[in-house]
C-alpha cells in the first residue's frame, strides 16, 4: 500500500464559519484541531485523506504538499 505524500492544510478565515465539520470528519486524533476549532493548520497532516476538504461548506480549506512550503 503507497503512503500518500504528507500535507499541510491552510483555512481561508475570513471565509470560514466554525461549523465544526472538517473536525467531525477528520480520522486525526484529538490534538489535531486548532484553537479555532478547526482542523490544524501548519501542520503537517501524515493521512493526506482530504475529507475535511470535501465536507468544508464554505470550500475554504486548501492544501499544499509538504515538500513545497519554503522555511524562510
Amino acid at each position: 500500500m503507497k503512503h500518500k505524500e504528507p500535507v499541510i492544510f491552510q483555512i481561508g478565515w475570513n471565509a470560514c464559519i466554525n461549523c465544526g465539520a472538517c473536525v467531525a470528519v477528520c480520522p486525526h486524533e484529538a490534538g489535531f484541531i486548532s484553537a479555532f476549532d478547526t482542523i490544524a493548520v501548519n501542520t503537517p497532516c501524515h493521512i493526506a485523506c482530504m475529507v475535511c476538504e470535501d465536507i468544508c461548506p464554505v470550500s475554504t480549506i486548501t492544501h499544499e504538499k509538504t515538500q513545497n512550503i519554503v522555511v524562510v
